[in-house]
């Protein structure tokens, strides 16, 4: 091999690293803006869903009282009931139901303090304390 073949093999070469660091720059590139283009649709999606629940808020909302008028409408037009004795009742109803959510509420929070994973790891440090743990027996074994 002559001076010349090798030098244009390094020239080759330094060429090939060129366009593998061009290329590696132009995919970090193209990576960054596709991830702002995600981000920019995550944005949008969470500002839509946000609106959209507040507005179902608003839709359920104006439903109860709506359907609680119309209760009492009934209740007054069947005269069943006095006005005041309908919104008495449609009020006592809506406080029962209430009552009932936050029950309901105040249960299902019980789950969120992680009962079972506290008693598992508090079991499991009551055993490596215990000590017939090493041999295999519980403490009151002998």
């Amino acid at each position: 091999m002559t001076e010349a073949e090798r030098s244009e093999d390094a020239a080759a070469d330094g060429d090939g690293l060129r366009d593998i660091a061009g290329a590696v720059k132009a995919l970090s590139a193209d990576m960054a803006r596709l991830v702002l283009v995600e981000a920019q649709l995550f944005g949008h999606t969470a500002l839509a869903m946000i609106g959209l629940a507040v507005a179902i808020a608003l839709l359920l909302v104006g439903a109860w009282l709506f359907s609680g008028a119309a209760l009492v409408v009934a209740l007054t037009g069947l005269q069943a009931f006095s006005a005041t004795g309908a919104l008495l009742t449609v009020a006592l109803a809506h406080l029962a139901l209430a009552g009932l959510a936050l029950w309901r509420l105040r249960h299902i929070t019980r789950d969120l303090t992680f009962r079972e994973s506290r008693a598992s790891v508090n079991g499991l440090l009551a055993r490596a304390r215990s000590p017939g743990d090493a041999s295999g027996q519980s403490p009151g074994e002998g």
